[in-house]
């Protein structure tokens, strides 16, 4: 039994490797003809780049400026509900 599993293992592996040689071919004949030059190649990835880069300052920009607005109005906040500045703004309006 062992011998027949063997055998068809092997015939499975033969046809495998008969269909990735076949792929390849394929392959290394499609990819001449559809190849773009280099520089255009080299050209795309870098204004792959620049957006990647434009993409990250923007939104780095955004949640800075999120981050600021809700720790500057905090501040305000604090500041009025602050017994303190609660008391010296009273004491101020009765003089």
């Amino acid at each position: 039994m062992a011998s027949a599993l063997g055998n068809r293992t092997d015939t499975w592996l033969q046809k495998l490797d008969s269909m990735m040689r076949a792929l390849n071919q394929t392959l290394s004949h499609a990819c001449p003809h559809d190849a773009k030059p280099v520089e255009e190649e080299e050209e795309k990835d870098n204004y792959a780049c620049i957006y990647i880069l434009f993409v990250m300052i923007l939104f780095a920009a955004t949640v800075g400026s999120l981050i600021l607005g809700y720790t500057r109005s905090r501040k305000e906040v604090d500041k009025q509900s602050d017994p303190y500045h609660v008391y010296i703004k009273n004491r101020v309006s009765m003089i």
